[in-house]
């Protein structure tokens, strides 16, 4: 049978906006997903060149022009006090832009009301097209606080969608997981309730391993974090790879983490893992995983009773949804942007495929048309009511 299209001529360019290329490992891991998901559809690569503010040796509205559309996220980068000239630059603004993933860290007191003012402007803008936060606080703080014109989605965090490595066999029968992380203020963190936590662990027969979560730059920093751990571990797993990084998280029986996304992973392959850093984001997905009571602190003095209930594995029916809400969420995401980037690229190309392109594609581009459409009069509404009020500012003045 003939292909019904022929020619689907180039592919469109995404540009992929996050903490990439710092060697943080759940922002590497995010960036595997977004190149797992997007590069069948498009050539999609991270968007800047340096390490370090400017993080752009050329003006980003150069840099802009050279992609078809943005994808921004994942991780806690709606700041409410802090604007990321990577993340939310205005240049970016010139194309389609897709928010994924995204986090409020919701803890920040301090809001700042032109940082705010900034970011309501930036995600009410016309061209931003998708918006997906990983939990309910941070779209409803998104909602609230940014007003979009277009719906903010929640699905669990997009790591769940990865399919996973076959996790490590230890040589020993109970294995303890410790990851600890170098601050990015140098502080030095107080490890004398971690330590008598590994004291207890030893005496249950536990072999203490310590993973390094990270690699790169940010790998070279945590390194120097596990050498001032006081306490010997039988083995410190450090890898620039990140899949063997989570095979090592797969194949133990309790981890303790001070990184989110070491918990999170763990969580996948049914590990508890007791949290160090209960930040909004920790909490938010030990409430989802109800396993609430695994829930700690670096300075916990009762943290060795984390032990007890670490010993029952995560609910596979509570791993189940997280990874098919993630799934969805992709999915969801992905078709939409094929649809508006490339509706070409989505056309059957034999009669057979006809029926199963109907039913991936033709509710979501009805809908689609229908949010277009909801946002271009909640757009118009917006403008005649702020011509209204200089028209009545006007005549006040006159």
């Amino acid at each position: 049978m003939k292909d019904l299209v022929s020619q689907f001529g180039r592919r469109p360019k995404v540009g992929l906006i996050g903490f990439f290329g710092w060697g943080n490992y759940g922002d590497e891991l995010f960036l595997d997903q977004w190149h797992r998901v997007l590069d069948p559809y498009f050539d999609a690569q991270p968007v800047h060149d340096l390490m370090r503010a400017p993080y752009f040796s050329r003006d980003p509205k150069t840099v802009a022009q050279e992609y078809d559309a943005f994808v921004i996220g994942g991780g806690d980068l709606v700041i409410p006090n802090k604007v990321s000239e990577l993340y939310w630059n205005e240049a970016w603004l010139a194309k389609k832009v897709y928010i994924a993933g995204v986090g409020v860290p919701t803890w920040i007191k301090n809001e700042n009301p032109r940082v705010v003012a900034y970011m309501s402007r930036f995600f009410q803008h016309p061209n931003v097209q998708y918006i997906g936060a990983r939990d309910t606080e941070s779209a409803t703080w998104i909602r609230e606080n940014l007003k979009p014109d277009i719906p903010v989605r929640v699905h669990p965090d997009l790591v769940y969608s990865m399919p996973l490595p076959q996790p490590r066999r230890y040589a020993e029968d109970k294995v303890l997981g410790i990851s600890v992380r170098q601050r990015r203020n140098e502080k030095v963190d107080d490890y004398s309730a971690l330590s008598a936590m590994v004291e207890v662990a030893r005496e249950r027969g536990y072999a203490i391993k310590v993973l390094v979560l990270s690699n790169g730059r940010t790998g070279a920093a945590d390194l120097k974090a596990t050498e001032r751990l006081p306490f010997h571990p039988f083995e410190v797993v450090h890898s620039e790879s990140t899949d063997e990084l989570t095979a090592a998280l797969g194949g133990l029986d309790v981890l303790a983490s001070m990184k989110f996304h070491g918990s999170l992973v763990a969580s996948m392959y049914g590990v508890p893992s007791i949290v160090l850093s209960p930040t909004t984001k920790s909490k938010n997905l030990y409430q989802s995983l109800g396993r609430t009571e695994l829930l700690s602190h670096l300075n916990d003095r009762s943290m060795a009773d984390k032990l007890e209930p670490a010993q029952t594995r995560i609910d596979p029916a509570a791993i189940a949804r997280q990874v098919e809400g993630a799934q969805r969420g992709l999915a969801e995401l992905v078709r939409q942007m094929r649809l508006q980037l490339d509706p070409k690229s989505v056309l059957p190309r034999t009669l057979a495929e006809v029926p199963g392109t109907v039913r991936e594609f033709g509710p979501g581009s009805m809908m689609l048309a229908r949010r277009g459409a909801a946002a271009a009069t909640a757009r118009a509404r917006s403008l005649a009511s702020r011509g209204a009020r200089r028209i009545r500012r006007q005549f006040s003045a006159g």
